[in-house]
């Protein structure tokens, strides 16, 4: 009976760290670089940049784009993604909305007053 509530406590200790760690999944993050591909605009097929950084759900960053950098502000909330550009110009204003699909890619639409546009980022990746 010794060796049965011995082999018991064991197994316990054995299991406990491992539920710990499962009840600890790693909260999804958008901090970083990206390279955004935007399809179907006006000119075409185009590649800018995208600069986020997360603190808990509220998001600021920098659109990078080819009339120059934008700052941007939105959120981070159940793996959905909502940015805006920072300007007080309503009319030229940029919204993001795009949901992270794994670590490293974000797909969605984008809107401005050029219209409605499919967009997809990946994380830059980091130089050795």
């Amino acid at each position: 009976m010794k060796r049965f509530a011995a082999l018991i406590a064991v197994a316990v200790l054995a299991i406990s760290p491992l539920a710990a760690q499962q009840k600890k999944a790693p909260v999804p993050s958008v901090t970083g670089k990206w390279t955004m591909t935007v399809e179907a605009g006006p000119h075409g097929v185009m590649t800018m940049g995208l600069v986020l950084e997360q603190k808990g759900t509220a998001v600021t960053g920098t659109f990078a784009s080819p009339h120059g950098d934008m700052p941007v502000e939105g959120e981070f909330v159940d793996g959905t993604l909502k940015l805006a550009t920072a300007n007080e110009n309503v009319d030229s204003q940029i919204t993001f909305e795009a949901r992270l699909t794994d670590e490293r890619i974000l797909s969605g639409y984008l809107s401005s007053e050029m219209g409605d546009m499919k967009w997809t980022a990946e994380r830059a990746k980091d130089k050795p």
